[in-house]
């Protein structure tokens, strides 16, 4: 049975396996690789799925659910004949029909699949990416992030060579940026930054716009189905009909493509007998997407600073997605960074032949290293809780932040705000916002306390994130009580739970208290103790700096640093006898001076 990486994307989705050294993509019966992510009701015949759904999205815009990727994770429905459904549904009835695409192109049944998901996709729209899966009869032990897929793309592709990469994923509703350190057989994700709601798809609303105001058309902002427009004598008024409307957006999409083969299109639409034209070239489309780039911009500053990192740091910008191939998108990126970005491949196959190559790993293939992809938080994870008994509402406290390495854990001591309360319920939440009840609700866990005066009584948080998406909370009380909950993207049975809930309690060992890194600790304490001087002094330093990397929860910054700790304590052995002093490289004369300055 084989395993297989799927590009589960807004416009189209994608398959691949590995194979004689490489990621392949699968082709469906008629030999395409891209598959439409479309579904469309027929009367008499029932649903359609893939390409005999998209060539209906003119003729039978009403009956049809396109880009339906964007509101995954929440309760939006499209009504198909006499029954609505839910994205989750439909995402499910694409990954049934690639399945059996697989099944097919393979000649065997398919054991485990990894999908791909945006970066920033939240606990509710990885987890009804999960259920779609497994109402296709999908096994899915693993998401990875779309922009990780394409850095293990270009990792496999560019070989070893130690580098950072930020990876610009732009597919036709989601936009993605990543900030990625390769190093040795490690991929680590240092910041993820993304918009659900910004890709193709919007730049072809700006054309469309753009035609409408061209021609004394009035613009509707919204994704309704009719849009009002308005005859250039404004004498009357006219509501294009919604095949007009899909006829509009195809207009603009196809005009989008052909600018990149062509110096000037033009655009061509009837309306109630009236015939529309308008000239579109790389100047004009470029200005207007300014609204789009300022926002592209925004995300840019933001993950930089995530990462704290500049431009400078870059070796490589990686364009990934359908969207990032437009010439308007790479002028903007080379005059916003001030270098030509790489664009790997045909763009919209990227992060399909990436999910191959991690196919591949989870199949355990020989000709395949086996790469570890670590990869980030990308939303903060808290509880609600008070400053003072006044407060109106709670705030959220930050327990796992925004990128933290993952796994990771944490554990935060908190005090009753209540005279002779019996109990405390922590309530878990996801997101960036100040008060707690605006952000995204997970779950909640209770523990009782002795009825104490206010602040007497406590109980201890503990997070802890893994690699899969899986969130475990633990609460003890001061008395010993503990209790837990396990908060998923998946449906676990009781067994399944039970390990998961002790491996994570492994986890929750931080690196400064792993057995060798404590021991290396002690040693260096040790050399502290019988050191005097100027080398007591750097011993201390090292010592401190040592610690604060420990800390940062960034593997690729904690394996340089234990590496670092190994040869000084290697070199502080070896000259016990001689009047040497500490050894150090000049990047760590600089850290330890840094450290020095801070003191």
């Amino acid at each position: 049975m084989a395993v297989i990486g799927i590009d589960l994307g807004t416009t189209n989705s994608l398959a691949a396996y590995w194979a004689d050294g490489q990621p392949r993509l699968i082709a469906d019966e008629c030999g395409q690789v891209l598959f439409p992510s479309v579904v469309s009701y027929i009367c008499g015949e029932g649903l359609a799925v893939g390409t005999q759904a998209k060539k209906r999205i003119l003729t039978h815009k009403k009956d049809t659910a396109a880009s339906f990727k964007r509101f995954m994770g929440t309760e939006k429905k499209y009504r198909l004949g006499e029954k609505d459904y839910t994205p989750m549904e439909l995402s499910a009835m694409v990954l049934e029909r690639i399945k059996k695409n697989a099944e097919y192109f393979l000649k065997e049944e398919i054991e485990e699949a990894v999908i791909t998901v945006p970066a920033y996709f939240n606990d509710k729209q990885r987890s009804d990416t999960k259920k779609a899966a497994k109402i296709a009869g999908l096994s899915v032990k693993r998401l990875i992030n779309e922009p990780s897929a394409a850095a293990l793309a270009y990792r496999t592709t560019y070989g070893e060579k130690d580098l950072t990469l930020l990876v610009f994923d732009f597919g036709g509703g989601t936009l993605d940026l990543s900030y990625v350190e390769c190093f040795d057989n490690i991929i680590e994700i240092v910041a993820v930054a993304g918009d659900n709601y910004l890709g193709g798809d919007d730049i072809d609303q700006l054309i469309a716009k753009y035609f409408c105001e061209e021609n004394g058309l009035a613009w509707k902002e919204n994704d309704a189905l009719t849009q009002n427009c308005r005859t250039e004598n404004n004498s009357t008024r006219i509501d294009l009909t919604i095949s007009e409307y899909a006829a509009l957006m195809q207009c603009a999409e196809d005009a989008k493509c052909r600018l990149e083969q062509e110096n000037e299109v033009e655009l061509v639409l009837e309306v109630s007998g009236k015939t529309y034209t308008s000239k579109l070239n790389q100047d004009i489309l470029f200005e207007i997407c300014m609204p789009l780039f300022s926002r592209i911009k925004k995300l840019f500053i933001h993950i930089l600073r995530d990462a704290q990192a500049r431009v400078s740091d870059l070796d490589d910008l990686i364009m990934v997605g359908g969207s990032s191939r437009l010439t308007v998108v790479k002028r903007f990126l080379t005059e916003l960074l001030g270098k030509e970005p790489i664009v790997l491949g045909e763009t919209d196959k990227v992060v399909a032949m990436g999910a191959g190559v991690y196919a591949g790993i989870r199949a355990r293939r020989e000709d395949i290293r086996d790469m570890l992809l670590t990869d980030v938080c990308p939303f903060t994870l808290g509880v609600e809780t008070w400053r003072k008994k006044s407060d109106l509402q709670g705030y959220l406290l930050p327990m796992i932040e925004r990128n933290s390495t993952l796994p990771t854990s944490h554990c935060q001591r908190l005090v009753t705000m209540n005279d002779y309360q019996d109990g405390i319920t922590v309530r878990i939440y996801q997101g960036e916002e100040y008060y707690a009840k605006d952000n995204l609700f997970l779950g909640e866990i209770s523990i009782p306390v002795y009825p104490k005066p206010a602040g007497e009584e406590w109980i201890d948080v503990y997070f802890t994130y893994d690699i899969n998406g899986l969130l475990y909370v633990e609460v003890a009380n001061a008395q010993g009580i503990r209790n837990h909950i396990l908060l998923s993207n998946q449906e676990l049975s009781r067994s399944e739970l039970e390990r998961y809930r002790k491996e994570m309690q492994k986890l929750m060992i931080p690196p400064i208290q792993q057995e060798e890194n404590k021991k290396i600790l002690e040693e260096l304490t040790q050399y502290y103790h019988n050191s005097v001087g100027g080398q007591r002094e750097q011993i201390g330093l090292f010592i401190n700096w040592f610690a604060r990397y420990l800390h940062s929860g960034r593997r690729y910054l904690i394996v340089q640093a234990v590496e670092k700790a190994k040869q000084q304590v290697q070199f502080l052995e070896e000259s016990q006898d001689r009047a040497e002093e500490f050894l150090f490289d000049g990047e760590l004369n600089v850290l330890l001076e840094e450290e020095s300055e801070e003191y």
